[in-house]
């Protein structure tokens, strides 16, 4: 097999790109390029053509993709490439998430030979699917990537039945943004550069628009000093419970 493989996700806190990183390790040397969305949404975007595969994969937020990612994966025109699309979720429901990526994905030109909806640490409630990935998460994506990789060999084809329903569900703002600890925060701005929704003030990093914030944490994780953290222990508390039985992946390959 001497495909192209091209990655394409979003991943805030790295958790979609463990995931993401993992499947593309099962084509070992082919790898063109993995771009991360999450370092510039408006970075350009690779020529497609019949040979290449392309890896999609998303966190899913409330249920449904990030809207400003899917308008950048509708924007790759597959021209019959062969497509991969995964969504992490933090282990309360991907909902209509996945069904949303392979509808775009198939509506612009590509096929789908895999779909899988994985689990990844809760980015809010981070005591939701704690540690995850873990090893057996990612013993399931390689297994999925193998399945994936063998249906291409055959030149196999076909419709993937996806949980989910059409219309989809409603986009709602999660409605939690980051708050600043002011006697931690040295005002360094790499929360505001590496913000993708360009929702922190780059005049006065601790002011955080929650009308533009979409909840993803990338601020969190590349704050050196941790001066920014969610807050809600009530509601932390009651996700947690509601939330904490472990889920498995799901995959489909045709």
């Amino acid at each position: 097999m001497n495909n192209k493989i091209i990655a394409l996700f979003f991943s805030a806190t790295d958790t979609t790109a463990k995931y993401v990183n993992t499947v593309v390790s099962a084509f070992k040397n082919q790898v063109d390029c993995c771009i991360n969305l999450a370092d510039d949404l408006n970075m350009p975007l690779p020529e497609i053509s019949a040979d290449d595969i392309v890896i999609f994969a998303a966190p899913v937020y409330g249920g449904r993709l990030p809207e400003m990612v899917a308008k950048r994966f509708v924007t790759l025109k597959g021209n019959g490439a062969n497509a991969i699309a995964m969504v992490v979720y933090g282990n309360r429901d991907y909902d209509d998430a996945l069904l949303e990526l392979t509808d775009i994905v198939s509506a612009n030109g590509f096929s789908v030979v895999g779909a899988g909806a994985f689990i990844g640490q809760h980015s809010i409630f981070p005591c939701v699917a704690k540690n995850r990935p873990d090893e057996s998460d990612l013993k399931i994506a390689i297994d999925f990537a193998t399945k994936c990789k063998e249906a291409i060999a055959d030149s196999k084809h076909g419709n993937l039945t996806i949980k989910g329903n059409h219309p989809y569900k409603k986009i709602m703002n999660v409605g939690l943004t980051p708050k600043v600890n002011i006697g931690l925060c040295y005002r360094c701005g790499l929360c505001a550069t590496n913000c993708p929704a360009n929702a922190i003030s780059k005049d006065d990093p601790t002011i955080t628009s929650a009308d533009k914030c979409i909840s993803c944490g990338r601020c969190i994780v590349h704050c050196p000093n941790r001066a920014r953290s969610y807050t809600g222990k009530l509601i932390g508390a009651i996700f947690t419970k509601a939330f904490s039985k472990r889920k498995e992946p799901e995959v489909y390959v045709v």
